[in-house]
């Protein structure tokens, strides 16, 4: 079992102290944490389960895998619909392994790509794109967009004093300009990858 190895290097990936864990656990004092990192105590499955959510990691590979050498499991989602939590079971295809080091503080997915309109930055149908979840971007940037609550779409943003321009990457698709106020930043595009099935 990894599991008191994998706790602490999770918590120091992720910037956290003992304290800081043990609050977002509800605990008063770090010494559980102390605890579970030094092996003289192990979590309730119902802490377990809130470690893996904490971390996005499944309960298994926190439990049994050394993380430290190994990939960490990221959530494929397909496409999401307004209202809906973009980690909603439903929305989750599978996973996809990513290296550890492109994985540290904060909340990352990967989203499935469907069409053509970034296919000049190798982005084509089917393919899957890794994305930490932020809400924001510097012109140019390549990002996931939440438009009019109703549609994700994944282009690069220009963002003016009222409205935001996102540009496609295939010349068939002329750049769509949208009021600030209907366009919602959901994460940052950090590399794509093909899906072979």
């Amino acid at each position: 079992m990894k599991f008191k190895e994998n706790l602490r290097y999770l918590r120091k990936l992720n910037k956290m102290s003992q304290n800081d864990l043990a609050n977002r656990l509800g605990y008063k004092s770090f010494t559980t944490i102390q605890k579970w990192e030094d092996g003289t105590s192990f979590p309730k499955v119902e802490n377990l389960n809130a470690l893996s959510d904490i971390f996005h990691v499944e309960l298994d590979h926190l439990l049994n895998i050394d993380l430290r050498a190994e990939k960490v499991a990221v959530p494929i989602l397909g496409e999401v619909k307004a209202g809906y939590d973009m980690y909603a079971d439903e929305n989750i295809l599978g996973y996809e392994y990513c290296d550890l080091k492109d994985y540290g503080a904060g909340e990352y997915f990967y989203l499935k790509v469907k069409g053509d309109s970034m296919k000049d930055d190798r982005i084509q149908d089917g393919d899957i794109v890794y994305v930490r979840r932020q809400d924001y971007l510097n012109n140019h940037e390549l990002g996931v967009f939440l438009l009019e609550s109703s549609e994700v779409t994944i282009k690069r943003a220009v963002f003016g004093k009222n409205s935001v321009t996102l540009h496609a990457s295939n010349p068939k698709y002329k750049d769509r300009v949208y009021p600030s106020d209907d366009v919602r930043v959901l994460g940052k595009v950090l590399h794509s990858k093909v899906i072979f099935s």
